[in-house]
């Protein structure tokens, strides 16, 4: 079985980066998910109201995560800018677990 997290976020949202950081604290303590590496697509970059990769790590505090590899990729779902790049992350960080 193959294993990994994937959250998407609206990085020009900054209203709400409190909250997707509560939910993925949440989302983080499922016993299922534990040591499996996070991916979170920073998305929306194409907009001027978008926050940097940086600033939303900072906000999400990721570096915080001490139990699995993460990354945040800035990306376009409408140029596809940097899926490509996320998703070979994933693919080299995916975890194999017995069901």
């Amino acid at each position: 079985m193959l294993i990994h997290s994937i959250y998407v976020i609206d990085s020009s949202d900054r209203k709400r980066f409190e909250e997707t950081s509560l939910e993925l604290a949440e989302l983080l303590e499922e016993e299922k998910l534990a040591g499996v590496p996070l991916l979170i697509f920073a998305n929306k970059q194409d907009l001027m109201t978008a926050s940097p990769a940086s600033e939303l790590a900072e906000s999400l505090n990721l570096h915080t995560i001490r139990d699995r590899m993460w990354q945040v990729q800035a990306c376009s779902a409408l140029t596809a800018e940097g899926v490509q790049d996320g998703m070979t992350w994933v693919c080299r960080n995916i975890k194999f677990r017995k069901k």
